[in-house]
């Protein structure tokens, strides 16, 4: 073999590695960008059926319907808050700031994050907040229909 073949190959196999780590490297950036759209996605359909419910609830009075929800894996928590109460001490402290700085009444926990919601008037047993921690992906809700709110306790 001559020399001039023998770095013929090196430039073909390091030319080969540089394309395979770039296709590599997009290929991943392409996949995490995926995922991230389809977590907004769910977070979105999410939001879009807690509100088709509450909306359809509302203006229903007397009826009672129990719901199941598929919630996205990152949100660890939901809190529905009845508007005028005093706020108990032990609730968490991003809701807490949430309910204070806005006037949404629905609270989504997402880590260290919180996405807050305006729907109908809710009502809740108990106390001005029931904040429901989410288990295996579901939320279960027994919604009541209030004809210009919605009385929601956990399923």
């Amino acid at each position: 073999m001559k020399k001039a073949q023998i770095h013929g190959q090196v430039f073909i196999y390091v030319l080969t590695l540089i394309i395979t780590a770039a296709i590599l490297l997009y290929g991943y950036n392409a996949i995490k960008g995926i995922s991230k759209r389809a977590e907004q996605v769910e977070l979105i359909n999410f939001k879009d059926d807690l509100k088709g419910d509450f909306e359809k609830m509302s203006s229903d009075y007397g009826s009672v319907k129990t719901k199941t929800y598929n919630v996205p894996s990152k949100v660890k928590e939901v809190c529905f808050y009845q508007e005028g109460d005093v706020l108990p001490p032990n609730i968490n402290p991003l809701v807490r700031d949430s309910i204070l700085d806005t006037d949404n009444n629905i609270f989504l926990v997402i880590g260290n994050a919180i996405e807050p919601m305006k729907l109908s008037r809710i009502e809740v047993n108990n106390g001005p907040i029931v904040c429901i921690s989410i288990s295996s992906n579901r939320l279960k809700l027994r919604l009541e229909g209030l004809g210009d709110g919605v009385l929601v306790e956990q399923g």
